[in-house]
């Protein structure tokens, strides 16, 4: 589910900055709960309670996403009028449109077609000559005598057209009327001033003018509306179960590797499979349900999530946790190890890491479908699911379980530090990669960088947290990391939705991939000159052991 919500926030009517403020809002809560839960866990004896419980509760939440309602939308085009009256719909309803084209090839291009509008009132040309007009031998005339006092007509105005009149541009629909009426009165269709206003259809005999007049997002306050807060709720809830579930899924894996948390990465192969299996075979699933059908259907999506929410809870249910001791003097040792130089800087790198991962998270998606748009391509559009399904299996099969199973070996050869900047450089060039494409269906071969970007990345930053924290504050330093987490991811989610709004998807990633390149050359300098400290040679014990321990014995062996 979480990989195609950016296309179903999209789908419901919201526009990608409100997509990223609403995500900037999702990772503050979730930093709250991934810090709560480790917090309780490690004073608490209930891990597999509280495990249970959220996952249980995000396969109900997710159910409920099916019922999840649509913005209002607005319908309706531009009027202009300069020599004669035209109808436009301009490029971003085009783009978002696209098949409809194909409804009006198979019309009959001579039926006459009646629509209804209510335009808004515009002031225009001068304002003195308004009170000169003796007759309204043109549109412009009898509009400006008609709005002169009013902000809006409260009559519908009138239109005719015929299909074969028509024009499709690189920018627009344009709709050449036949006829006009105002207050029962029709109207010449010439103008002696320049004339541009913006018009709602109430009515029209063609379904096809409705569904390209149609605008995709939401140009209000969503703040106002009653669906944007249930959409809000359920996904507020819902990422609050995957934070608390995510943040006690790899502790206890952890906990279940003993000494071995350089094989934290062969764990977290399978759970790459799950992703990447599934992203192929539901997003086949939803292009299938999806055909014939003006929009894609995601019931897929959501059954699913019920019929894994069992299975999950079955495994949960065989899991052998091992419950811990009330810690003493924990947070005594966690203030100690969060002032070190190098704690800090790791803190700062993953931070950054997970800024660039929720970066191609929330907006690669969105991205290949406006390639597809560029592209005009309608085949491309009705299996874009599929291809986006792809696109993750690729970063799971492909990228992700082969670095996952051999992230242990890479660490013990590389070290800790190293690995940070070779999944900082590699992101750079992935990141940049997306810009230079043109067909969407080459993002499947740029995800194999999924590997080294991200799978690598997760394995070094559980194996360093495991290695640096206190014996009995394991699960806490692991929630302040994902504390740590849910702030990159808010500011990629903020930042990346006014960029990609403002600046579009190609210069977008492009800056992204110039900060990670930054970044990258920042860690080598702070590895350079001591900032930062590799822990591989520690043998995978507890640093907090080896600093705080008084027997020399112990030392040496370590």
């Amino acid at each position: 589910m979480y990989g195609f919500l950016p296309t179903i926030a999209k789908q419901l009517g919201y526009s990608i900055t409100t997509y990223g403020v609403t995500m900037t809002f999702m990772s503050m809560i979730s930093m709250v709960f991934s810090l709560v839960a480790g917090i309780i866990v490690d004073r608490f004896r209930v891990k597999k309670t509280l495990f249970f419980t959220a996952t249980l509760l995000l396969g109900v939440i997710s159910f409920f996403f099916m019922f999840v309602p649509k913005v209002p939308l607005e319908i309706g085009m531009d009027m202009k009028c300069n020599s004669e009256i035209i109808l436009i719909v301009h490029a971003d309803n085009v783009q978002q449109n696209t098949y409809n084209t194909t409804l009006f090839n198979h019309e009959k291009n001579d039926e006459l077609i009646t629509c209804k509008l209510i335009c808004q009132n515009t002031m225009f040309g001068d304002h003195h000559q308004i009170n000169k007009l003796n007759n309204q031998s043109h549109f412009s005339d009898y509009w400006m005598t008609t709005t002169k006092y009013i902000k809006n007509i409260n009559e519908e105005i009138g239109v005719t057209l015929k299909l074969k009149d028509m024009e499709l541009t690189e920018n627009s629909y344009v709709f050449h009327l036949s006829s006009i009426q105002m207050n029962g009165t029709e109207i010449p269709l010439t103008c002696k001033y320049n004339l541009n206003t913006f018009c709602h259809i109430t009515s029209c005999s063609n379904e096809a003018i409705i569904h390209v007049a149609t605008i995709t997002t939401y140009r209000g306050n969503v703040l106002y509306l009653h669906q944007f807060w249930i959409f809000f709720l359920i996904l507020s809830t819902s990422c609050a179960c995957i934070v608390i579930s995510v943040t006690l899924q790899s502790p206890i894996c952890l906990d279940l590797l003993e000494d071995k948390p350089e094989d934290f990465g062969k764990q977290k192969c399978w759970s790459s499979f799950g992703w990447g299996f599934f992203s192929i075979f539901i997003g086949w699933l939803v292009d299938w349900f999806s055909i014939n059908k003006k929009e894609k259907e995601y019931s897929p999506v959501f059954y699913s999530c019920i019929l894994l929410t069992i299975c999950n809870l079955f495994v949960i249910n065989k899991i052998k946790v091992v419950e811990t001791k009330k810690p003493e003097k924990q947070w005594k040792n966690i203030y100690g190890l969060l002032s070190k130089h190098y704690v800090i800087a790791f803190y700062i790198w993953s931070i950054f890491n997970t800024f660039l991962h929720a970066i191609v998270t929330h907006f690669l998606f969105w991205y290949m479908e406006d390639l597809v748009v560029v592209n005009n391509d309608y085949s491309q559009r009705a299996w874009i699911k599929t291809l986006q399904g792809l696109a993750q299996g690729i970063q799971c099969f492909g990228g992700e379980i082969p670095f996952y199973f051999c992230s242990g070996w890479i660490i013990r050869k590389m070290g800790h530090i190293n690995c940070m900047a070779l999944v900082l450089g590699s992101m750079a060039i992935r990141l940049y990669l997306y810009t230079v494409i043109w067909n969407p269906a080459w993002i499947i071969a740029i995800e194999l960088l999924n590997g080294v970007s991200y799978a690598l990345a997760v394995s070094v930053k559980m194996s360093y947290a495991k290695i640096m924290s206190p014996e009995d504050a394991t699960y806490t330093i692991i929630g302040i990391l994902a504390f740590f987490d849910c702030i990159g991811e808010s500011l990629a989610s903020l930042l990346g939705g006014f960029l990609f709004q403002s600046y579009g998807g190609v210069w977008s990633f492009r800056f992204f991939a110039y900060s990670s390149a930054f970044m990258c050359f920042l860690n080598i300098l702070s590895n350079r000159f001591g900032l930062t400290k590799d822990l591989a040679n520690c043998n995978f014990v507890p640093v907090s052991m080896i600093e705080n321990s008084k027997d020399d014995d112990v030392v040496n062996e370590n």
